[in-house]
């Protein structure tokens, strides 16, 4: 019997334990609220008049309308591949990650009052971000059904486009840095334990499975037209955000615990997606 889907399900344990410890020591412990408060105040600086609305626009790519069309992609790309198992398991992981959320918002709903440039803000039952679930639950499942020849390009992809949705979250003030690492380690669970159903349903039915999880020849083209247009669509928006107008300052760089959010989300979305294709391997 296959190891996969036993490592696929430690690593899931792994990543719902790190959830439940960024909500400890961002909820529950002060210094960790003052570090998620400085980082946003930071973050809120790229977010003035000029680059609001590109910011914005950044963040609703992770609205239910791009996630709900990100999902009959990914179910068409499976059945392209001839995976019926995948085209029905990518869109539960999706629906799975993002309902746990908003029932987590709630049931861990907390008053957090957060100083933001001398007023006071209050954050209830904003953690975990519902939008970071969103955006690097697509993010993974788009590694999981694409062809392992694909599959670097799909963690280029979605490793950006997960970033650069919680990266907009925070600069945009709509959530904390804790909240979208939360979202991350939420969508990676649900991912994790997908993929661990796939491969040991699969296991199953190896006559059903292409050699290798290879997809043919005929699908491949199809397929990277697909992943290419969802490129150009966040790279678009990506470059939009990141211009500079006149007038606008970004003193993220000018605090230490805006670096550390900062590498923190950028680490952990890259880590998450890449983690996932190497585990796809073994």
């Amino acid at each position: 019997m296959s190891r996969r889907p036993l490592i696929l399900c430690a690593l899931a344990v792994c990543t719902a334990l790190s959830a439940v410890a960024v909500w400890f020591v961002a909820l529950g412990i002060p210094r960790g609220r003052g570090m998620d408060a400085s980082a946003m105040q930071s973050f809120m600086g790229a977010a003035r008049a000029p680059l609001q609305p590109s910011i914005n626009g950044v963040a609703h790519l992770a609205d239910p309308a791009p996630l709900l069309l990100g999902a009959i992609l990914l179910v068409v790309v499976a059945l392209l591949r001839r995976r019926p198992l995948m085209a029905l398991l990518a869109p539960l992981i999706l629906g799975g990650a993002n309902l746990t959320t908003q029932l987590l918002k709630p049931a861990l709903a907390d008053l957090r009052v957060i100083d933001l440039f001398g007023v006071a803000t209050v954050y209830p039952g904003s953690w975990p971000s519902g939008h970071a679930t969103a955006a690097m639950s697509l993010a993974l499942c788009c590694v999981l059904v694409v062809g392992p020849a694909l599959r670097p390009f799909a963690v280029l992809l979605g490793a950006g486009y997960a970033i650069a949705v919680g990266y907009a979250l925070v600069a945009a003030g709509w959530h904390l840095p804790s909240d979208v690492v939360g979202g991350y380690l939420v969508a990676a669970t649900y991912t994790l334990l997908g993929a661990a159903a796939l491969a040991a349903l699969e296991a199953r039915q190896p006559e059903r499975v292409p050699a290798v999880s290879r997809a043919p020849a005929s699908t491949t083209v199809p397929v990277a037209a697909l992943l290419a247009g969802a490129a150009a669509v966040v790279g678009l928006a990506g470059t939009a955000a990141l211009v500079r107008a006149p007038g606008t300052t970004i003193d993220v760089l000018g605090h230490t615990s805006a670096i550390a959010a900062g590498l923190g989300i950028g680490l952990l979305g890259l880590t998450l997606t890449a983690g996932l294709a190497l585990a796809l391997r073994r």
